[in-house]
């Protein structure tokens, strides 16, 4: 008999034990999952709301790429018109906030159109945001490098533009054959070395029969090697 009550004594006890951590930890365990939770859904509607914003900001900078057709391109002598202005303002609009992709797109849509507009400065400034964004796409970045450097071939410093296509031509992107047709121009500007010719016909030589460079540079480095004196 004593070792039955001792027995079930024994069960009771390990049975409110139980009840106790069920009730101690239950609580814990429920409120991690209801964190849980939460965090899903948090992020699902960002998701969702990154989605409905990419795709709203995509439409818009398609209108504005159908906008531009309509309206013409590029401006002329007095700079660009009302509806090209309209479109510009688009695009600024959409390199400031829309998401990663579209925002890279839309600042060289507006630097083109600001040089178009005969605002280099505010091309530069589309550039240069883009350039710094680390979000961005690093293919659109490197675009806006080169871009850039062209555009400001005849006024930036000599030696900005080398450390500039030096960089884009060492690496492995696909603006490397245009960065080294700008080391090319660098080293055939008026007063160049002999020593700077001679790397330019080098490169020159190299992009002729480059696979990788686009064929419009292979292009422009056979006739430039004809111009100085042939490939030999």
């Amino acid at each position: 008999m004593a070792d039955d009550i001792f027995s079930e004594a024994r069960a009771e006890y390990r049975a409110q034990r139980g009840r106790a951590m069920v009730r101690r930890y239950g609580a814990a365990v429920g409120g991690v999952l209801a964190i849980a939770a939460i965090g899903v859904s948090v992020w699902q509607w960002q998701a969702y709301d990154h989605r409905k914003a990419q795709a709203a900001a995509s439409g818009r900078y398609f209108e504005a790429v159908h906008a531009l057709e309509v309206a013409g391109p590029g401006g002329d002598a007095k700079g660009l018109t009302a509806p090209q202005k309209a479109v510009e303002a688009t695009f600024a609009d959409l390199a400031t906030h829309a998401p990663r992709n579209t925002r890279g797109l839309a600042a060289l849509r507006l630097a083109t159109l600001r040089l178009a507009d005969h605002d280099e400065a505010g091309a530069i400034s589309a550039w240069d945001g883009l350039i710094g964004d680390p979000d961005a796409d690093p293919d659109l970045r490197s675009m806006a490098r080169i871009l850039k450097l062209n555009a400001t071939m005849s006024s930036a410093e000599p030696a900005a533009l080398r450390k500039g296509y030096e960089t884009l031509a060492s690496s492995a992107g696909p603006w490397r054959a245009l960065a080294q047709e700008g080391l090319v121009a660098l080293d055939l500007r008026d007063g160049a070395t002999a020593d700077q010719q001679k790397e330019a016909r080098r490169l020159l030589k190299q992009l002729s029969v480059s696979g990788e460079a686009p064929e419009g540079v292979r292009q422009r480095a056979s006739i430039l090697l004809q111009t100085y004196g042939g490939a030999g």
